[in-house]
């Protein structure tokens, strides 16, 4: 993401090494994909919904920027597997290259003017999609 601590980009550029060899203990024969929403909630948090969910086809927030990561291991920081933006439907994909995800991940969304939500969950299973719920924008 391109908002946020100061902080982040410091994590992502400082210990390529490990960041490296984390990735090379995920690192599985395919890679895998996410795919989602995000739309208005009421609160916000990241939740694993079914692929026939009818909120799958409710409009959605364009332009909201979309991040997979997982932590570093003892180490305070965190590799991100992928990064995307979403479409004009709401609709996101993250691919995680070559990577295996672990079994949870964190996902992490915003946008100009609105709450940011970071959650971890769990690996969506084939047949499932996250759904990203955002709360009403900041006011002015």
């Amino acid at each position: 993401m391109r908002h946020g601590r100061s902080g982040s980009r410091g994590l992502r550029a400082t210990g390529g090494a490990f960041a490296a060899l984390a990735l090379s203990t995920l690192a599985g024969c395919g890679g895998a994909t996410v795919a989602g929403k995000v739309m208005r909630g009421n609160i916000g948090r990241v939740i694993i919904v079914n692929g026939t969910d009818e909120r799958l086809d409710a409009p959605g927030l364009a332009g909201i920027e979309v991040e997979m990561s997982t932590p570093v291991a003892g180490r305070g920081g965190k590799v991100v597997l992928a990064e995307t933006v979403t479409d004009e439907t709401g609709a996101f994909s993250l691919r995680s290259g070559g990577a295996k995800l672990p079994t949870r991940v964190s996902i992490r969304a915003g946008g100009a003017g609105e709450y940011e939500v970071n959650n971890s969950i769990f690996r969506p299973q084939p047949g499932e999609q996250v759904l990203v719920l955002m709360r009403p924008p900041k006011s002015p």
